[in-house]
């Protein structure tokens, strides 16, 4: 079964009550504070459909008295979590960045200077799918949706005619 990785943001860091409900779960999330001060779960699901994960995950986070404000990938990952995702060893992933297996072109990685490099998983996933006939699902739409359905719900105290926004909805 595949494992779906994604991480949420929450409006605050977790209470103690809440981070010890969060250990509960059957698949607990890992808290952190981003660079940028936001607080982040993120979350290594098995599943076959990231907007199943995705939705049981909002739930359970939300039990706990958190509110999630937005949902990412995890975007950045070395050639190990490469490898992983896709169940092929870190050394074949190496000689794809390398060029010296597989079809060439393989992306960039984002910071070459450093010791440990990264790479974009939105940009490695197009180029297994195209140049090696992975079949690996488009999770972009499905991030943007949700986010987009967290934003609505953020705003919708304050839409006067919300209704016109339901059946917009409704139409699609």
């Amino acid at each position: 079964m595949r494992v779906q990785h994604f991480l949420l943001v929450v409006e605050r860091p977790p209470s103690l009550t809440q981070q010890r409900r969060l250990a509960a779960l059957p698949t607990p999330p890992r808290s952190e504070t981003g660079a940028d001060g936001t607080h982040r779960l993120t979350f290594d699901r098995p599943g076959s459909v990231l907007a199943d994960a995705i939705a049981v995950a909002i739930h359970q986070v939300e039990l706990t008295g958190l509110r999630v404000v937005r949902v990412a990938d995890r975007d950045w990952l070395t050639l190990a979590e490469i490898g992983a995702r896709i169940g092929r060893s870190r050394e074949l992933v190496r000689l794809w960045a390398l060029g010296k297996q597989g079809p060439g072109g393989f992306p960039a990685p984002l910071d070459p200077d450093r010791d440990t490099s990264f790479y974009s998983w939105a940009q490695v996933s197009p180029w297994l799918r195209e140049r090696l006939g992975y079949d690996l699902p488009d999770d972009e739409p499905i991030l943007a949706a949700t986010n987009l359905a967290l934003q609505l719900r953020a705003l919708a105290p304050r839409i006067q005619h919300m209704q016109l926004i339901r059946d917009l909805l409704a139409a699609a």
